[in-house]
């Protein structure tokens, strides 16, 4: 009799744990997906493997966890490994709601993503997921290392690397860049013309995907920015290039930072990088290549203006950090050549644009410049978030959630900052800054004529 207990005991043990396995349904945590926004980065997408192939796939079941944030699970579908929907895939992504705030931490630092985030799957309380006769009433779902491989906007970019002189110093550089080349242009046998990126002080390092998400620069390729560029067959679209530094551009040679004293360490590896991307694609329009790059990118902007007048079509400097002091009266002259636009917030304390653009825009007005323009919102408000206000360094903003749409009046006098726009003036009668840059184009400057028939 003891024995038939002691045997009866061991198998209602046995079922207990049976059961309770039965119960935790296990996945395997694949990748996340990482979304940037005007002021941040945040994680939108979790994929994951089940143990089983799932039928009910009801978003309101679900819990998932990112880096201690609880968010709300918009959607749920089967899928591939990368996210990608596909009726009969073997995971499931988890679409998710963006966390209030987006403060969910994916850097833990100037141009380095966390080595550990933490993502976590589950069923919310008195919820339960039937599969066939199976019920299950938790999910076993978590990793410390979700940022190991994921998805974002950046996996559309080619990326690679170019070494080249530096500048001051016996040596070379090494540069990291990331190439946007749509298929819809590479195979049209048409010019196309060419965006260039050059990032903020924060994105500096050798990950491109730390300058591409971190100040939205994929913006740049999304349809809306796009369909802004026209290619030589009348096609929509551009290139885009943007390029990295391992520490920031205003970097000399002596290890110092220059705001334009001194010439940047990278100022030669970067023409370089540039002419090398150029010359191996002959489908890109020579007499259509735009620069531009916000804070220490701005000032390597006006760097190369400087450095090399007439190459650009068109340059684009936001919140730049040359400051007016260091561009002489020579240089100005110059530039009052190229065409030009500035864009800046007027309560901007990082780099204070009564030092930098606001002077050095008053001294190009009178030296006669006809294609400069400048936009001077009075702050930064968040456009993906509206009524949040930013940080008055944050202007690239405006430019990539295409918000640039007016000008200050080309004047010597008194700026007046505006959030309509940026001013009251509508460049050459373009809409917004990048149709005005899609319309500037190099031309060859005019030869003598013969006099006398000679």
């Amino acid at each position: 009799m003891n024995n038939i207990r002691l045997f009866a005991a061991a198998f209602a043990a046995c079922a207990a744990v049976f059961s309770a396995s039965a119960q935790t349904l296990k996945m395997e945590p694949q990748a996340v997906g990482v979304t940037t926004y005007e002021a941040s980065t945040a994680v939108n997408l979790v994929v994951v493997k089940p143990e089983i192939r799932l039928g009910n796939l009801d978003p309101s079941l679900f819990t998932v966890n990112t880096n201690g944030t609880e968010r709300n699970v918009l959607s749920v579908y089967p899928s591939d490994s990368r996210g990608a929907f596909n009726p009969e895939g073997e995971y499931i992504a988890l679409g998710l709601e963006k966390a209030s705030g987006r403060g969910i931490g994916l850097s833990k630092g100037a141009g380095v993503w966390r080595d550990e985030y933490s993502v976590k799957v589950g069923l919310k309380k008195g919820k339960a997921l039937k599969v066939g006769k199976q019920k299950y009433t938790a999910i076993e779902c978590e990793t410390d290392k979700a940022l190991k491989d994921f998805l974002s906007e950046a996996d559309y970019f080619n990326k690679g690397t170019f070494t080249g002189k530096a500048t001051g110093k016996v040596g070379d550089e090494t540069l990291t860049y990331a190439a946007y080349e749509p298929w819809s242009l590479k195979g049209d046998g048409k010019a196309n013309p060419l965006v260039i990126w050059l990032h903020g002080g924060g994105e500096g390092g050798v990950d491109v995907s730390i300058t591409l998400l971190g100040n939205e620069v994929v913006s740049l390729i999304r349809p809306q920015i796009q369909s802004h560029f026209t290619t030589e067959g009348g096609a929509d679209g551009a290139y885009v290039l943007s390029i990295q530094c391992p520490q920031a551009w205003m970097r000399t040679a002596s290890g110092t930072s220059t705001r334009g004293e001194y010439p940047s360490l990278y100022a030669d590896v970067l023409k370089s990088c540039i002419d090398d991307y150029v010359a191996n694609h002959p489908d890109v329009d020579r007499n259509r290549i735009y620069v531009g790059g916000c804070s220490n990118g701005g000032f390597m902007t006006m760097h190369m203006l400087i450095r090399h007048p007439k190459f650009f079509a068109a340059a684009y400097p936001t919140c730049e950090a040359y400051a007016d002091a260091n561009i002489s009266d020579n240089e100005i002259a110059a530039l009052a050549e190229e065409n030009i636009w500035i864009v800046q917030s007027y309560d901007d304390t990082t780099v204070d644009p009564k030092s930098f653009c606001i002077p050095t825009f008053q001294r190009l007005m009178k030296a006669g410049a006809k294609n400069v323009w400048m936009s001077m919102f009075e702050n930064v408000q968040g456009i993906d978030n509206p009524g949040q206000k930013l940080m008055g360094h944050f202007s690239w903003c405006y430019l990539f959630n295409d918000a640039v749409t007016l000008s200050q009046e080309q004047t010597d006098g008194d700026v007046k900052p505006s959030n309509n726009g940026g001013g009251s003036v509508a460049p050459q009668g373009h809409a917004n800054i990048f149709d005005w840059m899609n319309a500037q184009v190099l031309t060859a400057p005019e030869q003598p004529q013969p006099q006398n028939g000679v």
